[in-house]
């Protein structure tokens, strides 16, 4: 009860946007004259451009998703954005709004099997998992590192080009990152990541333990890790962490704690 009290009171993030192509300003306008945007539901997901200017409303026909239920109108709609933008992350809004996350899923570790990686920030730690980060973990991998899916979904948004860290403000744009949606409408995202290194592209369906890219030192940071969160769409704008357990060979983990190493349990 203390963590859903902590979840729902944590802060919107605040986001930019890019600009799009001219057909996704065409769906936009479409949209707006519906009056779609922020009306997303469990049945019909969507992918909004924080600053207005990409929406689509309903994702459907992604490559190899089965035609039934919510993964059928899961769309990779990212490609009607200009990919010479480069938009982060936090370009965009990703999924239903305010989805009802499994708090039943026991979720893998995000990597490999018989390997395990010092947890360098768990929930809550003071350096940068708070507000909206509260229920992030990192863990410290060299790049090149394998990273597997935590839980199987849908691939909408990745970012590969980017081979700069560093630690300042603004440094955050130059992450390479991975998303991946949940059937219950919820995000997992994986950052940092190594340049030119994804296994995976927008619209394929990943299972869980799927290799999905190699780890890196990209974006705000300071050393090599991976940044892993489950996040859910705010209502008016922005994403929030989500408090998860994973299942390894000592049992589910509630709280990852911070220099710990945990092995998966298998599949």
């Amino acid at each position: 009860m203390a963590k859903r009290t902590l979840q729902l009171e944590q802060r919107c993030r605040e986001v930019t946007g890019f600009g799009a192509s001219a057909y996704a300003v065409t769906i936009l306008l479409i949209t707006l004259l519906a009056g779609r945007v922020g009306a997303c539901t469990v049945q019909e997901p969507c992918i909004v451009a924080a600053d207005g200017a990409f929406a689509t409303a309903v994702l459907g026909g992604a490559r190899g998703v089965p035609a039934t239920g919510l993964a059928a109108r899961l769309r990779d709609a990212v490609a009607l954005a200009d990919p010479a933008q480069h938009a982060p992350r936090e370009a965009f809004e990703i999924g239903v709004a305010n989805p009802d996350h499994d708090d039943d899923y026991s979720y893998r570790l995000p990597y490999g099997d018989a390997v395990s990686y010092e947890i360098l920030q768990g929930y809550g730690s003071k350096l940068s998992h708070r507000g909206p980060e509260y229920f992030t973990v990192d863990f410290r991998m060299p790049e090149g590192t394998l990273v597997h899916a935590a839980r199987d979904g849908v691939v909408v948004l990745a970012e590969q080009s980017q081979q700069r860290a560093c630690w300042a403000e603004g440094c955050g744009r130059y992450a390479n990152y991975l998303v991946v949606l949940h059937t219950d409408g919820t995000t997992g995202e994986y950052f940092h990541l190594e340049r030119d290194s994804l296994l995976v592209h927008v619209g394929d369906r990943v299972e869980r333990a799927q290799p999905l890219a190699h780890s890196g030192n990209t974006g705000y940071s300071t050393t090599p890790h991976l940044h892993f969160g489950v996040y859910r769409r705010e209502p008016f704008g922005g994403t929030r962490s989500v408090a998860v357990r994973f299942l390894t060979r000592e049992g589910v983990i509630n709280e990852p704690r911070p220099g710990a190493r945990y092995v998966n349990a298998g599949r």
